[in-house]
């Protein structure tokens, strides 16, 4: 295996990222289909704040360590009332971080519930990294290439809407 050496990850490295999750809960068998996928976006607001926006429209903050290359990303549900969860971990690598999930909620006590891995979909500027080096973000892919990269289900019964319109019609 051959390891790449990277200067210290700093703040500026991630911002305006996007980063495919893959977040594997503790309760769940050890199988590729009980992990859940999903994606955050991490942005600067206006106030100079770390925002986390995730995939099913929750928001949360995002935070680097410089000196330890600690990463986090939260989770926040409406109110706080059904708790918080944090995805943390070491960063080894530009494109791919990985760590545990904690998990509080009103009557629960902060705990470890899961595992999870990332991988960075974009940059900043561009000019970093390539697309073939970091790979084509999902929202910009056709239904055929996210079939193809795993981030959709392959369809058994034909193409696209087509497909579920006339499953519909059967039903």
């Amino acid at each position: 295996m051959v390891e790449e050496e990277f200067e210290l990850l700093t703040e500026r490295d991630f911002y305006n990222t996007e980063w495919k999750m893959g977040t594997l809960m503790s309760m769940k068998p050890r199988e590729a289909e009980s992990i859940d996928t999903t994606w955050v976006r991490l942005v600067t607001t206006e106030d100079g704040s770390n925002k986390a926006i995730w995939g099913d429209g929750a928001d949360g903050k995002w935070t680097v360590d410089v000196p330890s290359q600690f990463f986090s990303i939260s989770k926040e549900t409406f109110g706080g009332w059904g708790g918080k969860m944090i995805w943390a971990g070491t960063i080894e690598d530009y494109y791919y971080i990985e760590g545990t999930v904690r998990s509080w909620g009103v009557l629960a006590p902060a705990s470890v519930v899961g595992q999870w891995q990332a991988v960075r979909l974009g940059v900043v500027d561009g000019d970093r990294v390539t697309e073939e080096e970091r790979g084509k973000a999902p929202w910009f892919m056709s239904e055929e290439e996210r079939v193809e990269s795993g981030f959709l289900p392959a369809s058994s019964g034909g193409e696209g809407e087509a497909a579920v319109a006339e499953e519909d019609a059967q039903a």
